[in-house]
């Protein structure tokens, strides 16, 4: 595989303080002969504007700027590569002693590039004065379906390819994509996926029930949910979030579709660890470290 030579460096400040290890990335970028430029990810319109001829992106952050990113980058076909500077960093595989070999691997084609699906999800308001439908946002990790603030359960029922499915009572309901899987869907219950599968776990979010488990849903399914009112006695509002960056209100009536959305993000990895590695490393030895130091 060939190479890049063209790269924009895409930084949280919040994480890379003084964007000291992105000026040093993009030094020796420069250095080596490659062109690069940086722009901060809160300036969505500048990342936008600086993608004409970049061949591929360095994100410095944790998984929530990766998520941001994925949504700037939606559509273009251009390769992701995360450094790590958050807490996790499920998606930013690289550590900032790293950062030569990273480089190196990146400008000499030594990598592997791994597509992941994302979601496509859009919300038709019924009870308006004049019905429409919301603009379709897509989500590299979950959309999720939740009560707004209220203590009370959500009553959804959810519909597959227009055909009743189930009705649950839960705090709320996550569709969530293979890369999601070790997010909120993790915390929830939810199962573990190989990221480059081609599919979506629903899993509901503390449900009033003993059966209600996860369901795997292949990737031309057609997902709805809708709100429905079991209870006169409660505020009845839910919120839609789309990567939790999107967020809009739904009472009931209203139905969120959920789809496969057209578009994928395109990660570079550098290493070939299987999922269950990374899972270990990230998350198992974390937890046994943490224990050993109470």
């Amino acid at each position: 595989m060939n190479g890049f030579k063209s790269f924009l460096i895409i930084a949280n400040e919040l994480k890379d303080v003084q964007l000291k290890y992105s000026h040093q990335i993009l030094d020796k970028l420069v250095a080596a002969g490659a062109k690069a430029s940086l722009v901060v990810v809160d300036n969505a319109d500048t990342i936008r504007q600086s993608l004409s001829g970049v061949e591929a992106v360095i994100v410095l952050g944790g998984d929530g700027t990766m998520l941001r990113v994925s949504h700037e980058l939606a559509g273009t076909d251009i390769p992701v590569v995360g450094v790590n500077l958050g807490v996790v960093g499920f998606m930013t595989e690289v550590i900032v002693s790293e950062i030569d070999h990273m480089i190196r691997r990146l400008m000499e084609g030594e990598f592997v590039l791994e597509d992941r699906m994302m979601l496509s999800g859009s919300v038709s308001f019924k009870y308006e004065s004049s019905p429409e439908m919301s603009d379709p946002h897509d989500a590299l990790n979950d959309i999720v379906l939740a009560r707004e603030n209220s203590l009370r359960l959500i009553a959804v029922k959810i519909n597959v390819n227009d055909k009743y499915f189930d009705t649950i009572e839960a705090d709320g309901i996550i569709l969530s994509t293979p890369t999601g899987s070790t997010s909120y869907n993790l915390s929830a219950g939810g199962p573990i996926v190989q990221p480059d599968a081609r599919l979506m776990v629903m899993t509901p979010i503390s449900p009033y029930s003993l059966t209600s488990r996860s369901v795997v849903f292949g990737v031309g399914d057609k997902i709805t949910l809708e709100m429905i009112e079991k209870r006169k006695d409660s505020d009845n509002i839910g919120l839609v979030s789309f990567d939790g960056a999107h967020n809009l209100k739904v009472i009931p009536g209203d139905i969120v579709t959920i789809t496969a959305s057209p578009n994928v993000f395109k990660m570079i990895r550098l290493e070939e660890s299987s999922v269950y590695e990374i899972l270990k490393k990230k998350i198992v030895y974390k937890d046994v470290d943490s224990t050993a130091n109470q």
